[in-house]
């Protein structure tokens, strides 16, 4: 499969050059995953981030007050999961297993001190993707909070 093509369709990716996609995917490594496979578990520390090209991811976590699974998201092609594993020392807080064979760009956390090097604007865009989740999953939480009250 061509990436760059791939990547320059992506809203996360289109404003990057030839060479800083380049960059990126050289951090990278493709991989073709079973249906079931689980790429992250949120009783764990990731390492990884993954970019899908193709398949489908469930993301889900545990509610221990509520007791039940609560389904976060499903992941398409073209959309970036785990992205809080690079942060270091911070457990992943969601589930993500694959629900088919799917094929996605393995971006590990020790890649990005090398793409703040080699292509700072696309480690800048981790870093900003990274600042969402974080604010996202906040609001969620304070909601869940909330409604508790």
């Amino acid at each position: 499969m061509k990436l760059l093509p791939f990547l320059r369709d992506l809203p996360a990716f289109e404003r990057f050059s030839e060479e800083e996609l380049e960059a990126f995917i050289a951090c990278c490594s493709m991989y073709e995953f079973p249906e079931g496979y689980i790429f992250s578990n949120e009783q764990d520390s990731g390492d990884s981030t993954y970019l899908l090209i193709s398949g489908r991811v469930r993301v889900f976590q545990h509610d221990t007050v509520l007791k039940k699974t609560l389904t976060v998201n499903e992941i398409c092609a073209g959309e970036v999961f785990n992205i809080l594993a690079l942060i270091e020392n911070l457990t992943v807080p969601t589930t993500a297993v694959a629900l088919e064979t799917c094929v996605a760009l393995k971006f590990p956390r020790e890649g990005l001190p090398k793409l703040k090097t080699t292509s700072p604007r696309v480690a800048h865009q981790l870093q900003y993707m990274m600042a969402i989740q974080l604010a996202n999953a906040l609001f969620a939480r304070n909601s869940e909070l909330r409604a508790r009250l």
